[in-house]
This record gives structure tokens, C-alpha cells and sequence, in this order.
């Protein structure tokens, strides 16, 4: 591992989550996916709202949660909705589809549009200001610190002044020749904007002037040809009080101590998620959707979950006291964390390829047919 500086600052963290959606290469492209398990059901699964805000065609929109909304997009559309009922406070169109979002810090909404624009919209759904961008958005922008931070399909990372919309600063990434299409996304850190690169590295950029405060090795390409040298970091980093955690492609997942930025374990497998942590273990998807989970303190795996195989599961999160994935059919699986065992399942319309929200003690997950639903454990009421 290699770092421009030290990262000192990292503790208490927020608690980044969902991390990223499968589909790297399509299931059906490639192998076929299993059938979905038979199990018994030994806990309940519960949508308690649903609501459609458009079609998702880029397969890379995800919802975020504040402290009084819900929001969401899909298609041409930004949607504000009621947390508690998930009924439509207000929608606003777009210039385009929409490609990338939505970043939010409550007060603002960010999405990223197919005519390469960057739109930011108040709390009322208005336009506030747009920018033309260097190349396409499919990362969701982050909003927050007075700034509105994009990665564009060229590595260019460009702040924006959130009211003004003025161009801050800019850092030009590097890539290899052949990148993954894959879901990604930044994070906040108290280190600075957490960016994970195609080249298998994680940095952190200082908000403020985009200067750059680490860069660590995530995974080191090797083989011979364009895809056998495919490394790179995927989903969006985990960060808590002790450990934060990044995955790539073909590479490991590894973790970090947050106070020095020194190693604490890594292990080798072909992720396709960022990495979810809880107080024990630390959760990741591979390339052919088994579910692995690994102890938090030293990276032994603690089990592996292989009864999903190709069915692109999504990243896991947590749902009450159970773990929680979407695949490409729409299901909604809760597995024991502990076991890795199924213990429940409700089904959405379209596939999940996107990181869910935290939202209390269950999550919201969007389809690519546009479905928005929030997901609990308890007696299935529908």
C-alpha cells in the first residue's frame, strides 16, 4: 500500500452503505444464471411502500435517503418522496435522461443527465443551476460542504460551488485502456471525497481544493491482455470508527486501519460490490454472485453463500437483523448474517443493480423498471 500522505483523521467515519450494484458483465452473457433456491422461510420479509419514478435504462440509478425524504429518479424525472407513505411530494424533469444520481444533501438534489449536463434543484424541486460537463456522468454526484462533486466517464473529478454553481477546482484521473462499465460511486470521509480509480487505486481529495490527502492499493492488475488486467475499484468504500474497506475487481478486499491508513487484512476475491460491515463481519460479492463474509478483525472468511450463482446479486445491506440482496429477477433475499443461511424473500418488479439506502431499520431499493420500495422485516402485510 501507497500513500501520498497519512490519513489521520479518519475516525468516526460516516457509515457509508449500500455499496454498488452487480452487473459488471451480464449473467446471461455469460453463464446462465441458477434457478432461485427453495428454502424455508424462517423470517418475513415486508414491502411497506412502493412507488414507480420512471424506467432506470442506465441500470446505475440508486435512491438516497435524508432526514425528511426519500429521493429518486428514473427516466427524464427527479422525485421527492414521503418517507413514511412514499407518495410523490414533487417531480421535476430533466434536460435528458437522467445517467447518474441522486446526490443529495436535503436541501439540494444533483443527478447527471444524457446530454452531459450536471443538474442541481432546490428543496422545491426548481432548477438551481446546471454546467456542461467534460464527458458523461454514470457516477451519482455527492452534495454536501458546499460543494457538488462529479466524476465524468473521462476520470475528471470537477467541483462545483453548490449555490453559485461556479467551477472550484478539477483533478484529471488516470485510466488503462479497458474499464469496467460497473455502478460506483464516491463517499465522504473526515479524510476527504473518497474516489475509487480503474487502476485498483483509492484516494481521497480534499474538498476544499481537490488536493490529494492519500492514494491507497487497492488491487495490482495482472496477466496479459486488456481483461485479464481489469482492476478496478468497485461500489463505494466502507468507512466506520476502526477499519475502512474498498474492493476491486479482480483484485481483493481489503481494510484499512482509520486512524494510520495502515493494512489490517486483505483477501483475495473477484468483487463486483463495494464492501458492508457490521460490528462482526465484513460482506462482499464476487463476480459470480456468491455472497462471501469475512471476519472484520482479521479477514478470515467466515462463510460463503453459493446458491445464487450468476443471478447478479446487488450489495448487501442490512435489513433489521437480517442481511438483504436484490438480483437481476428482482427478488429480495434476506440471508442470517452469522450463517449466510436464507430466512426470507419478497420480490420487486425489475432487476436490482443498485445499492439500497439505509432507511431506519430497513432499506429502499430501486429496479431498473423504476420501482422505489422500502423494505422491512416483519409480517407481510400485502
Amino acid at each position: 500500500m501507497t500513500h501520498k500522505s497519512s490519513f489521520t483523521a479518519l475516525a468516526a467515519a460516516l457509515a457509508v452503505l449500500p455499496l454498488a450494484g452487480c452487473g459488471i458483465f451480464s449473467s446471461s452473457s455469460t453463464h446462465d444464471p441458477h434457478d432461485y433456491p427453495d428454502f424455508k422461510q424462517t423470517n418475513l420479509a415486508r414491502v411497506v411502500w412502493r412507488t414507480n419514478v420512471g424506467d432506470a435504462a442506465e441500470r446505475n440509478l440508486a435512491p438516497a435517503v435524508t432526514d425528511t425524504a426519500v429521493y429518486a429518479a428514473g427516466s427524464n424525472r427527479v422525485v421527492r418522496l414521503d418517507r413514511q407513505t412514499g407518495s410523490i411530494v414533487w417531480r421535476t424533469t430533466t434536460d435528458g435522461d437522467v445517467t447518474a444520481g441522486v446526490g443529495t444533501d436535503g436541501s439540494h438534489v444533483a443527478v447527471g443527465t444524457s446530454t452531459g449536463k450536471v443538474q442541481v434543484f432546490d428543496a422545491e424541486g426548481k432548477l438551481s443551476w446546471e454546467a456542461k460537463l467534460s464527458s458523461d456522468m454514470e457516477v451519482p454526484p455527492l452534495v454536501g460542504a458546499n460543494r457538488v462533486i462529479v466524476k465524468t466517464s473521462d476520470t475528471r473529478i470537477t467541483a462545483f460551488d453548490l449555490i453559485t454553481g461556479q467551477r472550484v477546482w478539477h483533478y484529471q484521473g488516470q485510466a488503462p485502456a479497458l474499464t469496467l462499465r460497473a455502478f460506483s460511486q464516491m463517499a465522504w470521509s473526515p479524510a476527504g471525497i473518497l474516489v475509487g480509480q480503474a487502476n485498483g487505486r483509492l484516494m481521497a481529495l480534499n474538498p476544499n481544493d481537490g488536493r490529494v490527502v492519500f492514494d491507497a492499493v487497492i488491487g495490482q492488475a495482472k496477466g496479459i491482455t486488456e481483461v485479464e488486467r481489469l482492476i478496478d475499484v468497485v461500489g463505494r468504500p466502507w468507512v466506520d470508527q476502526e477499519l475502512m474497506c474498498a474492493a476491486a475487481f479482480q483484485g481483493n478486499v481489503v481494510c484499512m486501519n482509520v486512524q494510520n491508513g495502515r493494512l489490517v487484512w486483505n483477501a483475495k476475491v473477484d468483487a463486483v460490490t463495494g464492501p458492508v460491515a457490521d460490528g462482526r463481519l465484513v460482506y462482499e460479492v464476487d463476480d459470480a454472485s456468491r455472497i462471501h463474509a469475512f471476519n472484520r478483525q482479521n479477514g478470515r472468511e467466515a462463510w460463503v453463500n453459493e446458491s445464487f450463482l450468476y443471478r447478479s446479486a446487488s450489495a448487501p445491506i442490512r435489513v433489521g437483523t437480517s442481511l438483504a440482496f436484490g438480483d437481476y429477477e428482482g427478488n429480495i433475499t434476506f440471508l442470517d448474517p452469522a450463517t449466510g443461511t436464507p430466512v426470507a424473500r419478497t420480490k420487486l418488479s425489475g432487476a436490482v443493480t443498485t445499492p439500497a439506502a439505509q432507511y431506519g431499520y430497513g432499506a429502499v431499493f430501486q429496479t431498473v423498471e423504476g420501482d422505489v420500495a422500502y423494505v422491512v422485516e416483519g409480517a407481510d402485510s400485502e
